[in-house]
């Protein structure tokens, strides 16, 4: 790529993205309203316990990553409306009931690779590190990034290579996030 194209790319990305105060202002929002939608599953007694010790609850953890995960995903079908589907995907075989490290890992349905959906996620992760950290949970003290979006195309699905294979794991596939249970953006396909 040459200066003048490399530009163009540069000039059409910056013009597809939201303002960085945007970016703040909704991972604050994915974060707080993901807290309040695992507090929510808990029972009543136990909504009003201190952070520190929902943490070291697991079904909260769980709760919390998913709804996050959830926010994080509807969200970015939103701002890039080609998005198909978006799967979570674990980098490593976990035990179900091992605590959450802190990722959290989306792999994205595309018609095709988008650099625009490259720079979302390393914004938006950028906008979700200070809020997880104010939480004070050892999980997010020493990371310097949580959030890791892979994309997926029809033609990695279709010969299994690439992230395209993850679809054919036999203990850990991916699992789908978004669209749920007829949710769509308008233009996608789940």
């Amino acid at each position: 790529m040459n200066y003048v194209d490399n530009r163009r790319w540069n000039e059409s990305v910056k013009n597809d993205l939201p303002a960085a105060k945007d970016f703040e202002q909704t991972a604050n929002e994915f974060c707080e309203k993901a807290l309040n939608d695992a507090k929510a599953q808990l029972h009543p007694l136990l909504r009003n316990v201190e952070l520190d010790r929902l943490e070291k609850r697991n079904e909260f953890v769980q709760a919390f990553r998913l709804a996050l995960e959830r926010r994080i995903a509807r969200k970015l079908a939103i701002w890039r409306p080609g998005v198909r589907s978006i799967y979570r995907f674990d980098e490593i075989r976990r035990r179900p009931d091992s605590r959450w490290d802190g990722s959290i890992h989306l792999l994205i349905k595309v018609p095709r690779l988008s650099n625009t959906l490259k720079v979302l996620g390393k914004k938006l992760d950028h906008s979700l590190m200070p809020y997880l950290k104010h939480l004070g949970w050892p999980r997010f003290q020493k990371k310097q990034s949580i959030l890791e979006i892979q994309q997926v195309t029809p033609n990695e699905l279709r010969h299994g290579v690439s992230y395209g294979a993850m679809f054919c794991a036999v203990y850990s596939g991916p699992v789908k996030v978004w669209p749920q249970n007829g949710q769509h953006n308008g233009s996608s396909r789940g």
